[in-house]
């Protein structure tokens, strides 16, 4: 038996197939940085900061992939940051644990061909109408923070 989180998920994957749309173009979010690589990982870690958010990890893959004998695919890190608040309003209750499957929030920042600085993250406006009464509240503050955080325009290099 499907939940209301299933069913939402399960239309949202249905509609797009149907219509060849690309999902991953509605779900996940890209903008170009109007900074370097390293000013716009400061630049998001200072802001999380800020409103209280803790940013409990920064994977580089660069570094991590070379280590390995892997191509290089050039600048990559990813930002895993963690609001205490909003953890313990998600984690509070059986029904919304699954949703810990998304947490620490990814914020990715990277470096294309074109030479340009890029920050992607989930569209957290979306998952929020997708996940319901349960915890739809909780991702919308979410996302209020999130676009908060990923305004680099209110920050100078």
């Amino acid at each position: 038996m499907c939940t209301g989180i299933d069913w939402r998920l399960l239309t949202l994957v249905l509609a797009f197939g149907l219509a060849g749309c690309n999902m991953s173009a509605t779900v996940l979010k890209e903008k170009p940085s109007p900074y370097a690589f390293d000013a716009t990982v400061t630049a998001i870690t200072e802001k999380a900061q800020a409103q209280g958010w803790e940013v409990a990890k920064v994977f580089d893959f660069q570094t991590a992939l070379v280590a390995h004998q892997r191509p290089d695919p050039g600048r990559i890190k990813v930002l895993k940051l963690c609001s205490p608040e909003y953890a313990s309003r998600m984690f509070s209750r059986d029904e919304t644990k699954l949703v810990a499957v998304m947490a620490p929030c990814s914020i990715a920042v990277y470096e294309k061909a074109d030479g340009r600085t890029y920050v992607s993250t989930m569209n957290m406006a979306l998952m929020w109408r997708l996940m319901g009464d349960d915890i739809g509240p909780i991702l919308a503050d979410i996302a209020e923070e999130d676009a908060r955080i990923l305004d680099l325009t209110s920050r100078a290099p």
